[in-house]
């Protein structure tokens, strides 16, 4: 939140803060499942139903509507199918999607205005800020609509995996919902009107992990989502002090970080239920879940995803590439051939499920490490920090215990003041005990493969 409301938030009592939440909550039901959400949710449910003609069909014709539409409507689609001497009409399957350039985030960022489709009124839409594996936040802008159709996909996703997404949900994520020096329970705050208890990803030490057990155990969420490092610390330590937790939900979903299969044994086997992660993007160019056979599934009715070799040549079944996707979803801020800065390897299995959608054999993005604070706490995905902040990348390196080093890229409007908030931002996460050494470069180094990773930790793990 960086703002007043957040310092507000963050001094107010408890029951105050399970108010302001749940009040915000109620916004955002608003938002996500007003409107025609339960159409939305219905036309994807029945996409689960065709047979390879029928999407095949929906695919081509919802590519040729995209393309049209922004080549009509959209500043920078006009003016480089003009450009290029590109007709809307060339594009009509993902075959010829080779035809226009690939999308980088730096053009986004540069100016994402250029990207909103001028039948919007882009003082009507919604900002979101990104939170991607480079550490550059971009300002994706969408309408309810959007955001709608989106959350339809996701509850798609759950009722596919025989979850009940209207019941109660246990969270842990990246806000901050408990003030950063608290050092009592509870640990976790309730947003009323979502079912949605909010647990505090920043708190898991070693001392504190009972009391968060002992709530979920009162609480019995019908599933748990979170990142993948947040659960598995706590199943981690349940089955070192021999704790059971099985019975304590029904689901877990997880997200946002790379799950390792490592991670995936801990939490299953501590919980005693499946693990299903899901592979999104604030960008809403894409989709991939996991079925109950355990394979990945790109949902091609929401977006369409290309791998690519280097020389831009499309990578075969089996071979690593870079993932590229133009999504369907987003009528206000379209994104064709947008390069998200993962790499991934495509499958050309059918899997045991029948489901027709294609199969990701392997998701190599977002793999990061984590930072170790000198009271135990393992926290990853530090890229929240960054939101809405002049930043052009950002990477956190960690060689002992009692130092995290902050590799910055300056933008434009970049100050001293930006610097204290950040500090700010980051001790609500990693605490006080921890010295903060921040190191402004001119460039972030990539690995052998141009991926550019958020944390990199030379401690043993």
């Amino acid at each position: 939140m960086k703002s007043l409301s957040e310092t507000i938030y963050l001094k107010s009592p408890v029951f105050i803060q399970n108010l302001a939440l749940s009040f915000y909550g109620l916004k955002l039901q608003h938002i996500r499942y007003g409107g025609e959400y339960k159409d939305y949710l219905n036309e994807a449910l029945t996409h689960m139903k065709y047979g390879d003609r029928d999407l095949n069909e929906y695919i081509n014709t919802a590519l040729k509507l995209t393309i049209r539409d922004a080549a009509r409507n959209v500043p920078y689609y006009r003016e480089m199918f003009q450009q290029l001497k590109i007709k809307p009409e060339d594009i009509k399957t993902v075959e010829d999607l080779a035809k226009i350039p690939l999308l980088k985030k730096s053009a986004i960022k540069k100016d994402p205005l250029k990207f909103v489709n001028t039948n919007y009124n882009n003082r009507k839409l919604i900002c979101i800020h990104t939170t991607g594996t480079t550490g550059t936040p971009l300002k994706i802008f969408c309408d309810n609509r959007a955001r709608q159709t989106n959350y339809a996909y996701y509850d798609r996703f759950l009722i596919n995996n025989h979850i009940n997404y209207k019941g109660r949900r246990g969270t842990f994520g990246g806000r901050i919902v408990v003030p950063p020096q608290q050092d009592k329970p509870p640990f976790w705050r309730y947003s009323h009107f979502q079912k949605n208890m909010l647990f505090s990803s920043y708190h898991l030490t070693e001392r504190n992990i009972p009391f968060y057990i002992n709530k979920l155990r009162k609480f019995q969420p019908d599933y748990i989502d979170s990142y993948p490092s947040s659960l598995c610390t706590i199943a981690a330590h349940a089955q070192k002090q021999g704790l059971n937790l099985e019975g304590l939900t029904k689901g877990i979903t997880t997200s946002a970080e790379t799950l390792f299969s490592q991670q995936r044994k801990i939490i299953e086997s501590a919980f005693g239920v499946p693990v299903v992660d899901q592979y999104g993007a604030a960008e809403m160019c894409m989709f991939i879940g996991q079925c109950r056979e355990g394979k990945y599934h790109i949902h091609t009715d929401y977006g369409l995803l290309e791998v690519l070799r280097e020389d831009g040549t499309k990578a075969e079944p089996g071979e690593e590439g870079e993932i590229v996707c133009t999504g369907f979803i987003n009528h206000a801020m379209p994104l064709i051939r947008y390069s998200i800065g993962d790499r991934g390897i495509l499958s050309d299995r059918q899997c045991k499920c029948g489901s027709r959608f294609p199969v990701m054999e392997k998701i190599l993005g977002r793999i990061d490490d984590f930072i170790i604070t000198p009271d135990g706490r393992k926290i990853g995905r530090l890229s929240p920090v960054l939101k809405g902040f002049p930043i052009k990348e950002a990477q956190y390196i960690q060689e002992t215990t009692d130092e995290l080093l902050v590799l910055i890229v300056k933008d434009t409007g970049f100050s001293h003041q930006t610097e204290k908030e950040i500090i700010k931002e980051l001790r609500k996460r990693v605490g006080m005990t921890i010295a903060l050494k921040m190191k402004y470069v001119d460039q972030v180094k990539r690995s052998s493969g141009g991926k550019l990773r958020s944390i990199i930790s030379k401690l043993k793990q």
